[in-house]
This record gives C-alpha cells, sequence and structure tokens, in this order.
C-alpha cells in the first residue's frame, strides 16, 4: 500500500468512528417518559381525530404504531420524523406546533412503539435531532 493510500484510509476510519460515536439510535433512551407524557396530551388534542386514540389511522391518516409506521422510519433521522410533524400536521392546520409540542408528539411516538425512555429529552434542535436514528430493530 502506498503512502497515500495508507493516509487515506487511516482518515476515513477516523472519520467512521467519529461518525458513529455522534450517532445514536431510539433504542438509546432518547425521551423521558414525563415527556412522552406531554406528548400524549398534545396527540388527544392535535393528532387522535384523524389517527385515531389506538393510532392506528384511518381513511386518510397513516398508523403512527406497528410495522407499517416502522417500515417507513426506519433507518431515517429523527429529525426526519419532527420535521414533517411540524411542517405538515395537523393535517387541516399544518405548522402550528412549537418544536417543543413537536419533540414531546415525537417521544410520545416513541413511546407507544415500544422504544425505551431514558433520562433524556427529544431534542428541539435539528442537528441533535439528525444524530438519532430511528431503528426498527436494536442495532
Amino acid at each position: 500500500m502506498t503512502r497515500i493510500a495508507t493516509v487515506l484510509a487511516a482518515g476515513w476510519v477516523v472519520c467512521s468512528v467519529a461518525v458513529l460515536a455522534q450517532s445514536r439510535s431510539v433504542w438509546d433512551g432518547v425521551y423521558t417518559k414525563s415527556q412522552a407524557e406531554r406528548g400524549k396530551k398534545v396527540y388527544d388534542q392535535t393528532c387522535a381525530r384523524c389517527h385515531g386514540e389506538t393510532l392506528l389511522g384511518g381513511d386518510e391518516a397513516h398508523p403512527l404504531v406497528g410495522d407499517e409506521f416502522l417500515e417507513k422510519w426506519d433507518a431515517q433521522p429523527e429529525w426526519k420524523l419532527f420535521d414533517i410533524i411540524r411542517r405538515t400536521m395537523p393535517d387541516d392546520g399544518p405548522n402550528v406546533l412549537t418544536r417543543t409540542q413537536t419533540a414531546d408528539l415525537v417521544a410520545f411516538l416513541l413511546s407507544a412503539n415500544a422504544f425505551p425512555a431514558g433520562t433524556a429529552e427529544v431534542s428541539t434542535e435539528d442537528e441533535a435531532l439528525k444524530s438519532v436514528l430511528i431503528t426498527k430493530a436494536r442495532p
């Protein structure tokens, strides 16, 4: 291996390790129970009329729990879910939820999909949200 190839390979390894160290998954406890409880209140007030009390969706609304939801969001950053909710929900009045309400709602959806709670809340900051992956299966 040439010196340049060795340096490039070493750089790639360092960058890969740095990226892996920064990213987490929803299996790492990225919300708190109290945040999920606040999110349930937001859900009941703004989402349940379309997505249902059981989060299984309806005629026009997608399910927010179960295989279909997990397939859709598998390997996506938490930010993407946060952003879609923030910009497009509720359907009849999008972009009305605050960033805090949206983070609480994401916490509730994670809880409803049986991801473990932790000691830190879902962030309202884009960069922090981008560092958390939604993964169907435990990594």
